[in-house]
């Protein structure tokens, strides 16, 4: 008699459940202070600063659809994170700014990402961390050093400007 697997492979699913497991990390060192936010919410904050950015080109970057970025900004607009103003440079776009309690929420998002690079760092051991940013700079064509988290942590953006 032979045994037939019922689970499907992985293939690419192991990039996507370290992806997830992370993000779940992050949303849960920041969900305290912030429960109306959701996973979908940090794709917005996972690529650096975004104020002063434009709908489309943040969906672009978190690889969704402006409708479905609309959205995301709208709830976090409604939550007082952030607001829309007219772009100066283009009267028919909206620039993304962020609030006092959006810049604080980048802030602690930031960090959280950071304490989530420690962390594999600390299970993986430096030599094999090093390792693994490597291969996804290589296999992303992303240019870019490793994070350094101390920096990274004094360049969250300050909630008080």
């Amino acid at each position: 008699m032979t045994i037939v697997s019922t689970k499907v492979p992985r293939y690419f699913g192991l990039l996507r459940l370290a992806f997830d497991q992370a993000l779940a990390e992050v949303l849960a060192a920041v969900a305290p202070r912030h429960p109306e936010l959701r996973p979908a919410h940090l794709q917005l904050f996972r690529f650096g600063g975004i104020d002063g950015s434009h709908t489309a080109e943040l969906a672009a970057h978190a690889g969704m659809t402006k409708q479905s970025m609309h959205e995301l900004i709208t709830h976090l607009e409604q939550a007082s994170y952030l607001t829309r103003a007219a772009d100066p440079q283009d009267s028919r776009a909206r620039l993304v700014r962020l609030t006092p309690a959006g810049r604080e929420l980048e802030r602690q998002i930031t960090e959280a990402i950071a304490d989530q690079l420690d962390r594999w760092e600390a299970k993986l051991g430096a030599a094999r961390f090093g390792e693994l940013w490597t291969i996804l700079l290589e296999l992303t064509g992303e240019p870019g050093p490793l994070p350094d988290r101390r920096q990274l942590r004094s360049s969250a953006p300050d909630p008080s400007s």
